[in-house]
């Protein structure tokens, strides 16, 4: 991800947090009363889900939603989308994902009840099992531009890293050899698969500090900078070979994946149209009184 990118990202997400937890903050007494209480309040005009805050938090919410969408077709490539990083596309797919179920949140008030509320529990199960996929589709060899790599090409790159760790910092291959985390391949399980997958995202932090510790002891010659970029690269070379061992199940299970995310994605969309338009029918977004 490219410096500016990130700090896109950074400002999006700053006032996209900063907006909720302003607006929560202000409405936090009036969420606290009880139901019955609530009409008496003088923060009901403005907080209520009809209200002045509520109704623009519920509108700015289910666009986002539906904005989720063009990943979908920028993927296709419909509606005439082919520009942009696909890998980019996701990362505000995500950023929309998760401001626009917090909205809604606001929106409701904090109040679950009636049929709405099967398109609000489809949203928040679309939302977690988004983190859900976005870790299986992260475990997929991708290239800087987010498509697939093939196992060849994805073995090539490898191979290319550590040309460069041999060419640029004078590496041996017995230095190699002692310095590689070696991640084994699984074409077993699906279950043990995945398991094997979260282990070794959890225990990464570990072997990289021993990772540094081997570099400091079987090249001590290497400067603050040089240093730097051989551990990241020896850790690109390693993750490109962990998701190359698991590519196959990583694939499985994001097709498995695709099989429950979308039906909550779509149970979400037609209970949401279906609040909007008695809305509109009756007028409650417009009672600000």
């Amino acid at each position: 991800m490219s410096k500016p990118f990130r700090f896109f990202l950074l400002v999006l997400y700053g006032v996209g947090l900063g907006l909720f937890v302003g607006v929560l903050w202000k409405a936090l007494p009036y969420y606290r009363l009880d139901l019955i209480e609530r009409p008496h309040s003088l923060a009901h005009p403005d907080f209520k889900p009809g209200g002045r805050i509520g109704h623009a938090l519920g509108i700015l919410g289910s666009a986002m939603l539906l904005l989720l969408f063009l990943y979908s077709a920028r993927k296709r490539e419909l509606f005439g989308l082919r520009w942009g990083n696909i890998s980019r596309w996701l990362d505000i797919h995500i950023f929309f994902g998760i401001m626009g179920p917090l909205y809604i949140t606001l929106h409701t008030s904090l109040k679950f009840n009636g049929i709405v509320s099967i398109s609000y529990f489809a949203m928040v199960a679309v939302m977690l099992s988004g983190f859900f996929g976005r870790y299986i589709y992260m475990q997929i060899p991708r290239d800087e531009e987010g498509h697939v790599l093939s196992l060849q090409m994805a073995l090539e790159r490898e191979k290319q890293l550590e040309r460069e760790l041999r060419n640029n910092f004078g590496l041996s291959d017995e230095v190699l050899q002692q310095i590689f985390m070696r991640f084994p391949e699984r074409s077993g399980q699906l279950q043990l698969g995945l398991w094997e997958m979260i282990w070794l995202d959890i225990v990464r932090p570990f072997r990289t500090h021993r990772l540094k510790k081997i570099i400091h002891k079987e090249a001590p010659e290497l400067s603050g900078r040089a240093f730097s970029i051989v551990i990241s690269t020896i850790k690109q070379r390693n993750l490109l070979m962990r998701r190359r061992a698991f590519s196959r199940t990583a694939h499985k299970i994001f097709h498995y994946w695709h099989v429950i995310h979308k039906p909550f994605a779509v149970v979400m969309i037609v209970f949401m149209f279906i609040h909007i338009v008695v809305t509109l029918m009756f007028g409650y977004g417009l009672q600000f009184r």
